[in-house]
């Protein structure tokens, strides 16, 4: 999910081997077309292999920063109408539609995620799509390179990510036994600190700073104005080099981390008014997560009274009240842990098998005993080495983290919960993850301040490489103190709540 750009390199490469091979290969490599000479076929597939060597660029991580004649500001008339983020969603798609290709400018949003019977629309019939051909390169060429265009398969845990202009190196206590690494880049207009929110971003599961899609959105909201906060939770990154002994919980304790940011930010920097959060693939997950536990009820379902002890009760003050943007959400996580209890092989399902190697990597930095594949065991034994979080039953933190039902488990209505802007976007061409699970969810939804988006294009988190322009202006204006989500109906009235910071005290 976040060092995806292995998958696809290797996978051209294996593909175009595979070809080479001769005509009985090909045919079961491309669901049984047949091919004329053995001759054609290799000659086609050597200039394959060196057009793939040529231009491997094509797969590598790139850089998309943003450009400022590219960014659609949102017109004031747009200020109007909306009531809620739903309403303001809408509104912000039809004029940043014509940033997008014609074909591209059909998308479903919240309200034309379900049918007329209140069902789940079936999103790949809506996009013309076989899900099933989706991890094909034949198939799913652009969703496949965008993915790979915005992936990092390089980790800067015992070397830092090189520096960024305008960005100081931050520590954050969030609890008496770790602070979080980050960096912090505020805003300046005319030589002063101007005045405005601080959005916080963080990157997929086991990312860190050095990934390019992070430093770029960074350096293109600072220079919009907005104080910027890249952040490297527990077990990522410098946060992982400097506390190598605190586990990472996989969201149940970075969420209320989340909170103790957000406050920190405000009570440190007087020019900062408020926060905003975004979310990469598992990082999306913990955005949405954070606006559920912002607005929790002391009693909420999808909390455990162990878990309740642990983490504090919930706080009147608000966070992340410019908005939570949550892009690629992971949120049948559970079927992807299924699937790592097998081995796979490169052959079957390049994913799962690029994945798992991922899978074993973090378990030989971590010192299991046991180095292979299976997820389960992983998250398992990272948080069961947590102090606090150890003693915790894995039922109640795989509950606390779950958006969806799985197996007739309960996940809880945790965004009905939630009290700021919450917009999550996926694509339709996502060749990891199954868009049709965020129309499922919306289905179930009636909170108006969470909306969702479903893009034609933008593959697994690559909706820079696919539309810079769409991307960055969705994301700019969603944050915009006067034209954003947060600008709107009753939610600019409560803002800002103050109250008592949330305890660190006990998150040891």
């Amino acid at each position: 999910m976040y060092r995806v750009q292995p998958i696809v390199s290797r996978w051209v490469f294996h593909s175009c081997q595979t070809i080479a091979k001769g005509p009985r290969k090909f045919s079961q490599l491309t669901a049984g077309r047949s091919y004329p000479s053995n001759g054609s076929i290799r000659t086609i597939c050597v200039f394959g292999l060196v057009l793939v060597a040529a231009s491997g660029c094509i797969f590598d991580e790139q850089s998309f920063p943003k450009r400022p004649q590219e960014i659609v500001l949102l017109n004031d008339q747009s200020l109007e109408h909306p009531e809620n983020t739903r309403q303001w969603l809408t509104n912000a798609h039809n004029q940043l539609a014509p940033l997008l290709a014609r074909r591209s400018q059909r998308v479903l949003l919240t309200e034309h995620m379900v049918d007329e019977q209140g069902q789940p629309r079936d999103v790949f019939a809506f996009f013309d799509r076989d899900p099933a051909k989706l991890m094909r390169l034949r198939h799913n060429w652009r969703g496949i390179v965008h993915t790979a265009q915005a992936v990092s398969r390089q980790l800067c845990i015992d070397q830092p990510a090189p520096p960024w202009p305008a960005f100081d190196e931050v520590q954050i206590p969030v609890s008496d036994e770790v602070r979080l690494s980050g960096r912090l880049g505020l805003a300046e207009s005319y030589g002063q600190l101007s005045s405005a929110s601080c959005i916080v971003i963080l990157p997929g599961l086991y990312g860190d700073n050095g990934i390019l899609r992070t430093r770029d959105l960074a350096i293109g909201l600072r220079r919009a104005g907005f104080h910027v906060l890249a952040l490297e939770l527990r077990g990522h990154g410098r946060t992982d080099f400097h506390y190598p002994e605190v586990s990472y919980t996989y969201g149940v304790q970075e969420t209320q981390d989340l909170l103790i940011v957000s406050q920190w930010l405000e009570d440190n920097y007087p020019c900062i008014q408020g926060t905003g959060l975004v979310g990469f693939c598992w990082g999306g997950n913990l955005a949405m997560l954070a606006a559920w536990f912002d607005g929790r009820a002391t009693d909420d379902e999808s909390i455990s009274p162990q878990l309740a002890q642990i983490l504090g009760p919930p706080s009147s003050r608000r966070h992340y009240t410019a908005g939570v943007l949550a892009f690629s959400p992971v949120l049948r996580w559970e079927e992807i842990v299924d699937r790592c209890d097998q081995e796979w092989e490169q052959s079957s399902d390049p994913a799962m098998y690029y994945f798992q190697k991922t899978v074993r990597e973090r378990k030989e930095r971590k010192g299991f005993v046991q180095v292979d594949g299976n997820l389960r065991h992983l998250i398992a034994g990272e948080l069961g080495a947590s102090k606090q979080i150890g003693n915790v039953p894995l039922p109640e933190s795989y509950r606390f983290l779950r958006f969806m039902p799985y197996r007739d488990l309960p996940c809880g209505d945790k965004l009905e919960s939630a009290r700021v802007p919450v917009i999550m976007v996926t694509a339709s061409n996502d060749p990891f993850l199954s868009a049709q699970e965020l129309a499922d969810l919306t289905a179930t939804l009636s909170n108006p301040q969470v909306a969702s988006l479903i893009l034609r294009g933008g593959g697994h988190i690559g909706f820079a490489p696919y539309n810079r322009a769409y991307y960055y202006s969705l994301i700019v204006n969603f944050f915009d103190p006067r034209r954003g989500a947060a600008a709107v109906g009753d939610l600019a009235h409560q803002r800002q709540v103050s109250s008592p910071p949330l305890s660190t005290s006990k998150t040891n």
